[in-house]
């Protein structure tokens, strides 16, 4: 009896052992696979860790799902990386990313969102731009360079209550006069795509003398056809020098309106040529450019059909901005030229000529912008943007000598903000030049220039806008003529 109760004792401790056993080793299997799992999500981390560093250094990086070399703690130091050799090219990845977080400097004049942007082919000192982010930049590997291609096409639409005497723009200077053929005629409607540009703007903006390459073109080549290339700006700029084709020192493209018109308000001045400019900060907010610029020469010559324009010294001038941050900007231009001709009948002549510029633009609120200018000179009537279409400089007088024509001219300009994405301009303009005796009877005298619109961004980088506008022309012997016109335009940009 003991002898049995000793055996199923021993049968039970047994039994009771192997169930233990059992129930360890069970346990000690879950604790080692979820330690394994562990393991793995730590070499996963690690793996897309080593992949971001060699993203930031530009090398290759490993493809995803590729197993982690096994790491170890160590306290011996770890070798580094050679250091670049002076003068050898950065590697792409790295050479990009530092460009493309690159910022600018922020212009301290406030950009006014117009439709026909005219303030971004200006040269700026200190390298200041209103793209601080070089947003649609593509940066040259291996060159301090980065470049932007700018499409920008554009269709107008207009319906004209007569014969404006421009079928393209409108021009105070063309407007029939009444009692001639071409006046009237009824109302006639025009479209065209001529405004449409290309603008290739390149910057350096990590070395020294703030570079800056920058060319445009418009389809304005011709008025009386459609799509003719029309060159508006060609130039370098470096360590405060520009040289080529753009701006002259009597112009401000700063002041200019905000216009459905792409011609714009009869009262500006034009003034793009070939040229040399110099331009020096005095600190943030004041600066002056002296600028030595091809003379451009447009003498009437009535009396005289067999002379021709005299060009004797280049133009030379200076304006000088203050430009307070955010605020606005005034600009004040000076230039000094001759006018002259050679006359069969009356001898060569050679006449000064002078002119001055007072204008500007300042914020009134915060969604509220004025803008204004006045010029005033003699022989200076071939820098309006609308007496440059005729022969406005000099003319001949009743005792043949030539006179230099005075000139003046007077802007106003308002635009209102009603939302961000919705604004309007109101704008004026009165020019008057002073007629001389042997000036024919239908030479240019003084007009009038008057628009309002209302635009709308439907999207960021698309523009809509609607436009009614009014012109006036009296001439030398007091005719004068008339036109309305109203404009629809559409301008696309790919990185405005």
């Amino acid at each position: 009896m003991t002898q049995k109760l000793v055996s199923v004792l021993f049968a039970f401790l047994l039994l009771f052992g192997n169930i233990r056993w059992a129930e360890a080793r069970v346990a000690t299997k879950a604790e080692i696979d979820a330690l394994m799992r562990q393991i793995e999500q730590q070499e996963k981390s690690l793996q897309k860790m080593k992949q971001r560093v060699q993203e930031l250094q530009g090398a290759p990086t490993a493809p995803e799902g590729t197993p982690a070399a096994p790491s170890t703690v160590t306290t011996e130091p770890q070798p580094t990386a050679p250091e670049k050799k002076t003068g050898e090219a950065p590697a792409p990845a790295e050479e990009i990313e530092a460009k493309m977080a690159k910022e600018g400097r922020t212009s301290p004049i406030p950009f006014q969102d117009s439709i026909d942007d005219k303030q971004d082919a200006a040269p700026r000192p200190k390298g200041y731009t209103f793209d601080t982010k070089y947003r649609g930049y593509i940066p040259i590997p291996h060159t301090a360079f980065m470049i932007k291609f700018n499409p920008k096409p554009r269709v107008d639409l207009t319906f004209d209550s007569g014969n404006s005497g421009d079928n393209f723009r409108f021009v105070t200077a063309f407007i029939p006069l009444k009692g001639d053929p071409a006046h009237g005629g009824g109302e006639q409607f025009n479209a065209n795509a001529n405004g449409s540009q290309l603008r290739i703007d390149m910057r350096a903006p990590d070395s020294k003398g703030n570079f800056r390459f920058y060319y445009q073109n418009d389809f304005f080549g011709s008025d009386t056809s459609n799509m003719r290339y029309r060159l508006q700006h060609l130039y370098g700029q470096f360590y405060g020098v520009t040289a080529g084709f753009t701006y002259g020192v009597f112009e401000d493209p700063d002041a200019w309106p905000d216009t459905v018109d792409y011609e714009g308000t009869n009262s500006t001045i034009f003034a793009r040529r070939p040229l040399i400019h110099y331009t020096h900060s005095f600190n943030d907010t004041a600066n002056i450019t002296f600028g030595v610029e091809a003379p451009d020469s447009f003498i009437d010559t009535t009396g005289d059909p067999d002379a021709t324009p005299h060009k004797r010294i280049p133009d030379l001038g200076f304006n000088f901005r203050w430009e307070p941050k955010g605020r606005g900007h005034l600009q004040f231009s000076s230039i000094i030229r001759t006018v002259g001709v050679n006359s069969p009948a009356f001898g060569n002549q050679n006449k000064f000529a002078w002119g001055v510029n007072l204008g500007g633009a300042f914020n009134v609120s915060s969604r509220d912008m004025l803008q204004f200018l006045g010029v005033f000179g003699y022989g200076v009537g071939g820098m309006g943007n609308d007496t440059s279409f005729v022969n406005s400089d000099a003319a001949f007088n009743t005792n043949g000598e030539l006179v230099a024509l005075r000139y003046l001219s007077a802007l106003f300009g308002y635009t209102h903000h009603w939302t961000p994405r919705l604004r309007s301009t109101l704008s004026y303009g009165y020019v008057n030049l002073q007629n001389a005796g042997l000036q024919t009877a239908d030479a240019y005298h003084f007009t009038h220039y008057g628009s309002a619109n209302v635009i709308y961004k439907i999207l960021k980088r698309l523009s809509v806008g609607v436009e009614g506008l009014y012109g006036f022309r009296q001439v030398n012997d007091g005719r004068d003529g008339d036109i309305f016109r109203a404009q629809l335009s559409m301008m696309y940009g790919l990185f405005d």
